[in-house]
């Protein structure tokens, strides 16, 4: 299977996903207007959904239809695909410490997060917890590899196809 066509493959994986966040994102910046604290992660999560949906214009008119982009395109692929390493970084260290944790120190993670939430739902119990748990572990693990194999990618295709940029203006 040649670049290309691992880059569609990701692109059309990672486009849902990006609309998903989308709405993660819309709800994240209503509650960062209380805590300005959130307005990193929101930030991290708007240049991965920028990254990734102007990466989709660049495939579907730049390399299927060889139209010729603006040289902002260009720029707006670049600096998100930056932002993008960082969050797929952080992605996948959350979920390799998650998978390297032992099961005591999981269990104990998990006592502790119940511990501190006395309004949860009754059904929500130590393995529930730890079953969600691992199971965004995965999620967040697949998503790290396909983002970073995706902006490698990417950056060759910039390089591939740097003719169907035009030029900056002075």
């Amino acid at each position: 299977m040649n670049q290309l066509t691992l880059f569609k493959i990701l692109s059309f994986i990672l486009l849902p996903i990006a609309l998903f966040f989308i709405v993660m994102d819309l709800i994240a910046i209503i509650m960062a207007l209380g805590n300005p604290s959130l307005f990193f992660p929101v930030f991290l999560l708007t240049g991965m959904i920028i990254y990734t949906l102007t990466s989709f214009y660049f495939l579907l008119f730049g390399v299927n239809k060889k139209q010729v982009l603006g040289a902002s395109v260009k720029d707006w692929i670049k600096v998100n695909a930056y932002v993008t390493l960082f969050l797929g970084f952080q992605f996948m260290l959350i979920s390799v410490s998650i998978f390297y944790m032992g099961s005591a120190n999981l269990q104990e993670f998990a006592d502790k997060a119940l511990a501190a939430q006395p309004n949860m739902p009754s059904q929500m119990n130590n393995g529930l917890f730890l079953k969600m748990l691992k199971g965004m572990a995965y999620c967040f693990f697949f998503l790290s590899i396909a983002l970073l194999v995706h902006i490698n990618i990417c950056f060759k295709l910039l390089k591939e196809y740097a003719n169907l940029f035009l030029e900056k203006e002075a």
